[in-house]
């Protein structure tokens, strides 16, 4: 196949990727008067280019031999999680970065191919060594492949992401949610968003869902609703963070309830917020919350994202890292590759290579 004809194919499978259905007035509101740039001044967009580009640097320098990162779970960090192995995959191809071509082919390469070795008959990406539980690292890793294969869709890649598809449709439980292994017996919000999230990007590269699979997790996400903005951890609860906040929203704006009165009110209620490194699981709630942000658009977005730039662009050290701020056991040296790739993640928003990143 010559270069010509490969850019065509890898052009009209990234199309198929980005498609997001949006609702007529979430067009509006990113289209009509609301319209902005993502980051207007060029210098300052130089800064974010520069600093992910530092990040990137380092988890090149931290990624092992065999395609993983240090995970930061455990002692020592000894094995690999195959959700911080995802997120630092993510990180390159966020920055347009592909396989097989340009300076970090070897990085993406290399980690593809790990994912690859990990995943199970039944199609579990298998984590070595996991946190609570392995359903969470896979829907990341799912995501991963599921961008990945936009760059490289051979039978061998569409088999392996189609079968972690279905390895989440058919874990996912009565209420429409899904928890921490692959089994439908309980759910809770943060899990299920991530599957939410590898759902959308699977039904956008024209992979098998079921309807109802979506319908019921609209239903899952709905139950989690806190009157004034939020979303609980389980159904029945009243315990709105930040974190899931933006996940919940995220998750909402993805399956195409971008008008639900829930995400306006949790929007509004996560702008209130104050910001800084006291918020729990910051690095988690950085990367969903100026998503969700970026798909409301208008006020929401103008609001959030200068705040989290100025913080990343002034704390980001010398070797490109972040600190995992309140991030349990992710503090370690080894463990900045979660919150690097992260901080990564966060500022490629601007950039929107990800299909994620689309509105």
């Amino acid at each position: 196949m010559n270069m010509d004809m490969r850019c065509v194919n890898l052009l009209m499978v990234g199309l198929l990727v980005i498609g997001v259905t949006t609702s007529s007035a979430h067009a509006q509101a990113i289209n009509g008067e609301h319209e902005q740039n993502l980051l207007p001044d060029p210098r300052e967009m130089a800064r974010v280019e520069a600093a992910v580009d530092r990040a990137l640097e380092y988890l090149l320098q931290h990624q092992r031999g065999d395609g993983s990162w240090p995970s930061g779970f455990g002692d020592n960090n000894v094995g690999s999680n195959n959700g911080v192995n995802a997120l630092c995959l993510l990180a390159f191809l966020g920055r347009g970065h592909e396989p097989g071509r340009g300076p970090y082919q070897h990085v993406i390469d290399r980690a593809i191919n790990y994912l690859l070795a990990t995943q199970r008959d039944d199609g579990l990406y298998h984590s070595p060594n996991t946190s609570h539980g392995p359903m969470y690292e896979h829907g990341l890793a799912t995501l991963a492949m599921i961008e990945a294969y936009g760059f490289v869709p051979s039978p061998e890649m569409r088999r392996s992401v189609q079968s972690a598809v279905a390895l989440i449709v058919n874990s996912q439980n009565d209420q429409g949610g899904w928890r921490y292994h692959p089994r439908p017996n309980d759910a809770d919000l943060t899990v299920s968003v991530v599957q939410i999230v590898a759902l959308r990007a699977a039904i956008n590269a024209r992979l098998d869902v079921p309807d109802e699979t979506f319908e019921k997790a609209q239903g899952y996400v709905k139950s989690c609703i806190i009157d004034g903005g939020g979303y609980a951890y389980q159904p029945g609860r009243n315990d709105r963070s930040l974190a899931r906040a933006g996940g919940g929203s995220l998750s909402m704006q993805l399956m195409g309830l971008y008008d639900h009165e829930s995400v306006d009110a949790t929007l509004a209620w996560m702008t209130d917020q104050k910001y800084g490194t006291n918020i729990a699981r910051f690095w988690y709630s950085n990367y969903y919350a100026m998503q969700a942000a970026y798909q409301a658009g208008g006020a929401y977005w103008n609001q959030w994202h200068p705040q989290v730039r100025q913080f990343l662009l002034e704390n980001q050290h010398a070797n490109g890292s972040w600190e995992g701020y309140n991030e349990n056991n992710h503090n370690g040296n080894d463990a900045r590759c979660y919150s690097t790739a992260l901080g990564a993640l966060t500022l490629e928003v601007y950039m929107h290579y990800l299909p994620a990143y689309q509105r």
